[in-house]
């Protein structure tokens, strides 16, 4: 620096140590972090159809958009997802959702009749 007065000291950046905000699990049996990154969030506001064919059940969900067209708010709807399941695993789902209409129902009052 003093062969060069014009030049200025580079600037110097703190670095701060990273905090490491996840874990990801590689245990057997469990769920994997790596693994379930690209699964998908689905919204469905209608199942479309659903059947079966052989042991598979099969299900198609909805969702609606809305859209300006011109001075008009206009509706579609469009396929979000198309659901495959063997019967059991439909079974399993049934039971999830009885459970989550059970955690939605009020607590039953303490007042008698």
């Amino acid at each position: 620096m003093a062969d060069k007065p014009d030049e200025k000291p580079a600037a110097t950046v703190e670095q701060k140590p990273v905090v490491q905000s996840e874990l990801i699990p590689s245990q057997a049996d469990r769920v994997s972090g790596i693994g379930s990154l690209g699964a998908p969030f689905i919204y469905t506001d209608w199942i479309g159809s659903h059947g079966h064919n052989a042991g598979v059940a099969t299900f198609t969900l909805e969702a609606l958009r809305y859209m300006s067209v011109g001075d008009q708010t206009i509706r579609d709807r469009v396929v979000v997802a198309h659901l495959r399941m063997p019967l059991h695993t439909m079974i399993a789902l049934k039971h999830s959702i009885e459970q989550v209409e059970l955690m939605l129902k009020p607590p039953a009052s303490e007042e008698k009749n």
